[in-house]
């Protein structure tokens, strides 16, 4: 809940440096993580797409960074735990640590290459989400973060990642990659993960709309900030698609 505070916090100071009024909060609960998302609505609009790509990066990206960081700190203290120490931590199960490429390949970074494999006695889905691997709380709270952050960053409707797309490549072209964003969610979330298909319901039912207009959406972002939102969009893709 702090690092989703930290991002909201960002997203308050960007707007009040950038002149534009935004709404409170409006936190989204989850049954998978805890919290979905929070719904901040833009209550003037931002003098232009650069303001808008501005106000709808530093969010998630403060969430992400804060988030990478507690999670590696608690896979370094669950790594230096002695074994009467980890049974005494909450665990994961390998269905849920695999559900990322960038947390999964962490896990694997400081517990140990293969520690996320699945033993060859046990097959299927039932192998994953009963094999439980124990780690400090820090570590799960970190993990659920990365993945509530990375979700802001899908780029449908009026989502962070949709208004990041929306300023990058205009009204009519962000449609494009909303429809896009939510098929691909719609196959994942079929084919790999409840998350994300309880994602994908989420945008669809309530954040499909794109934003409001800016004052000025003509003049284009400077490549400083397409190089922020392209490292955002890496950082989000690597820790939505799931391990192989």
């Amino acid at each position: 809940m702090s690092l989703q505070f930290s991002g909201e916090v960002a997203h308050q100071l960007v707007a009040r440096s950038k002149g534009f009024e935004i709404s409170l909060p409006t936190l989204v609960p989850s049954i998978f993580t805890g919290l979905t998302s929070s719904i901040t609505s833009l209550k003037s609009p931002p003098k232009n797409k650069q303001d808008l790509l501005d106000f709808a990066v530093a969010g998630p990206l403060t969430g992400l960074l804060g988030s990478l960081a507690l999670l590696c700190y608690g896979l370094l203290l669950t790594s230096t735990s002695d074994a009467n120490t980890l049974q005494y931590y909450p665990g994961l199960p390998l269905l849920i640590l695999r559900q990322s490429s960038l947390g999964g390949g962490l896990v694997e970074l400081f517990l140990g290459a293969g520690t996320l494999q699945v033993p060859s006695s046990l097959e299927g889905t039932q192998a994953l989400s009963s094999t439980m691997i124990a780690l400090h709380p820090f570590c799960i709270a970190g993990y659920f973060s990365l993945m509530v952050n990375a979700l802001a960053l899908v780029p449908a409707g009026r989502t962070d990642g949709g208004r990041i797309s929306q300023a990058l490549f205009g009204r009519s072209g962000s449609q494009a990659v909303t429809f896009a964003s939510l098929a691909a969610l719609a196959i994942l979330g079929f084919t790999s993960s409840d998350l994300l298909l309880f994602y994908f319901a989420f945008i669809a039912f309530f954040q499909s709309e794109l934003e409001i207009p800016q004052r000025n959406e003509v003049d284009d972002v400077e490549f400083s900030r397409v190089l922020v939102a392209g490292f955002a969009g890496f950082l989000m893709l690597l820790t939505l698609i799931p391990m192989q």
